[in-house]
């Protein structure tokens, strides 16, 4: 069972850490230079992609680890893994206050505020959950040195 957990938690991170990059290149190349409405436009369709697929990662994945720690308990006793965990947990945390920079941004759109520093406030946000979900892979290759779910895979596959 733990194979399988395994793969759904690679999955799950790389949905998220992809579509976080993604997300970030489409704001940061797009979101200055269009206008209200655009920009408007563009904050609807990152949060519905968003929605469907970081926020769900988001969720399952802290799931999935804890049923990989629950089925292979020596992982606890891993220091590698205490600030893996708690990368993520941050990582996760920033990812949802930065949802919510989202909303203040579209609204402050939508009343015709300054929005600069909530640009900045997002990216920012967005930065460091993309180096947190980074470093936390890094972790796992420096301390194993390798991503055994590549193994997994190809030998399932044939």
């Amino acid at each position: 069972m733990y194979n399988l957990y395994l793969i759904a938690h690679f999955i799950l991170a790389l949905i998220w850490l992809g579509v976080a990059i993604y997300l970030d290149f489409t704001f940061l190349s797009g979101f200055n230079k269009v206008t209200t409405e655009g920009k408007k436009t563009m904050i609807v369709r990152i949060r519905s992609l968003s929605d469907h697929t970081e926020m769900i990662a988001s969720f399952f994945l802290p799931l999935v680890g804890v049923l990989m720690i629950i089925d292979r308990t020596f992982w606890l006793k891993v220091g590698v893994m205490h600030w893996k965990i708690m990368l993520a947990l941050i990582a996760i945390g920033i990812y949802h206050a930065s949802r919510g920079v989202l909303n203040k941004l579209e609204a402050a759109l939508d009343e015709g505020s300054p929005t600069e520093g909530l640009q900045k406030r997002y990216v920012v946000f967005r930065m460091i959950v993309l180096v947190f979900l980074v470093s936390s892979v890094t972790m796992i290759i420096s301390y194993k040195g390798v991503i055994s779910t590549f193994f997994l895979i190809s030998f399932w596959l044939g």
